[in-house]
C-alpha cells in the first residue's frame, strides 16, 4: 500500500469571476469547495493508477467527517488523527477574461509539539515493509522543521521506501535523512542550495549533490519544460507530450503518484520517468487537483521524450 501523509489539510474554495474588479460585489458566482492537500491529491492519483492507497492525515475535529467521507468516496483508505479546531481555507479565483488565476492561501493555526509527537507515533503504527510512504506538503505552524527527517530515518529502519516532496527547512532537514526519492521543483532547489540555478548542466550538478547525500532518485520538476531525473549514473531530461494545459494546479502531486506507482511495479528508470511525466500531463488536462485518467496516462506516455544528459 502507498500511504500519503496529510499534515496540513485545507479546504479549497474555487470561484469563477470573469472580469474581476477589486472593490466590487459579485452574486451567484459559480464555485467549488472540497477538502484538499498534497497527500490527498497524491493518494487519489495512486488509486486511479490501480494501486491501494491511504491518506494518513492530521484532521481538525470540526471537519473530520467531511474529510473521511471525501477520502473514502475515492476508494482510498482513511487513516486519520484528530486535531483541534477547524481547517484552513485556500481561495482560488479563475478569471478567464483576464486569463489569470489568483491564489490566496491561508495560514494554519499553531499546533503543539505534543500533538506533533502523538501524530508521529500514530504514523509509525501504520508503517511496515509492505508500505511505501509519501511525505508531502508543508508542516503545520508549531511543528518542528525536522519532523519529516525523523520519520524518514525511523521508517527506513523498517524497510519502508520514502518519497519527500516539500520545501524550505522541511526539505533541508528531510533530504539529509536520505529518503529514497525527492521531487523538488526549480524554486525549491534554489532555496535549498541558496543560489541561482540556470541551465540543464547546473541543475544536474545540484541534483547529483542529493545523490551524494544518499538519495537514490532525484526528480527536479521544471513545469512545462519537463523534468531532470537522476538515478545512479543516469541523468535524463524528460520532456512532456505536446498538449494544451487546462489547470496545472496539482501536477506535481500527480507526478509523485506516477513515481511511486512505477517504483512499486519495478519499472526501469526511463519508464518510471515516462509514467510520472504522463501523470502530470494528464492532470493538466483536467480541472481540480488529483484528477487523472488511466487511459490518458498510457496514451500520454508515448509522447514523453527521454534524452540522456
Amino acid at each position: 500500500m502507498i500511504v500519503c501523509t496529510l499534515f496540513n489539510p485545507v479546504i479549497d474554495a474555487s470561484y469563477r469571476v470573469d472580469g474581476f474588479e477589486l472593490g466590487t460585489t459579485r452574486l451567484d458566482v459559480a464555485s467549488r469547495t472540497v477538502p484538499a492537500g498534497k497527500g490527498l491529491n497524491v493518494a487519489r492519483a495512486v488509486k486511479t493508477l490501480g494501486e491501494e492507497a491511504a491518506v494518513a492525515g492530521l484532521i481538525p475535529k470540526n471537519d473530520m467527517r467531511r474529510f473521511e467521507a471525501f477520502i473514502r468516496d475515492y476508494g482510498v483508505n482513511a487513516l486519520l488523527y484528530e486535531a483541534p479546531g477547524v481547517t484552513r481555507v485556500n481561495v482560488t479565483l479563475h478569471d478567464a477574461q483576464a486569463r489569470c488565476v489568483t491564489h490566496i492561501n491561508s495560514a494554519s493555526p499553531p499546533l503543539s509539539v505534543s500533538l506533533q509527537e502523538d501524530f508521529m507515533r500514530f504514523l509509525a503504527g501504520h508503517a511496515g515493509a509492505d508500505t511505501d510512504w509519501c511525505f508531502s506538503g508543508s508542516l503545520p505552524c508549531g511543528f518542528e522543521d525536522d519532523v519529516y527527517a525523523r520519520l524518514i530515518r525511523d521508517f527506513k529502519t523498517m524497510g519502508v521506501n520514502c518519497l519527500l516532496d516539500t520545501r524550505g527547512m522541511a526539505l533541508k532537514t528531510g533530504a539529509r535523512a536520505a529518503p529514497r526519492i525527492i521531487t523538488p521543483n526549480l524554486t525549491e532547489l534554489q532555496e535549498f542550495f541558496q543560489e541561482e540555478i540556470k541551465g540543464v548542466h547546473h541543475i544536474t550538478l545540484c541534483g547529483k549533490r542529493f545523490i551524494d547525500m544518499g538519495v537514490e532518485y532525484v526528480f527536479i520538476t521544471l513545469g512545462q519544460d519537463g523534468v531532470i531525473a537522476i538515478h545512479e549514473e543516469q541523468c535524463l531530461l524528460c520532456s512532456p507530450p505536446d498538449i494544451k494545459p487546462v489547470d496545472t494546479v496539482g501536477c506535481g502531486d500527480a507526478f509523485a503518484a506516477g513515481v511511486l506507482v512505477a517504483q512499486k511495479r519495478r519499472f526501469a528508470f526511463a519508464e518510471m520517468c515516462r509514467m510520472a511525466v504522463a501523470c502530470g500531463a494528464s492532470k493538466s488536462l483536467h480541472e481540480g487537483p488529483g484528477v487523472i485518467t488511466l487511459d490518458e496516462v498510457w496514451r500520454l506516455m508515448e509522447g514523453v521524450e527521454i534524452t540522456c544528459i
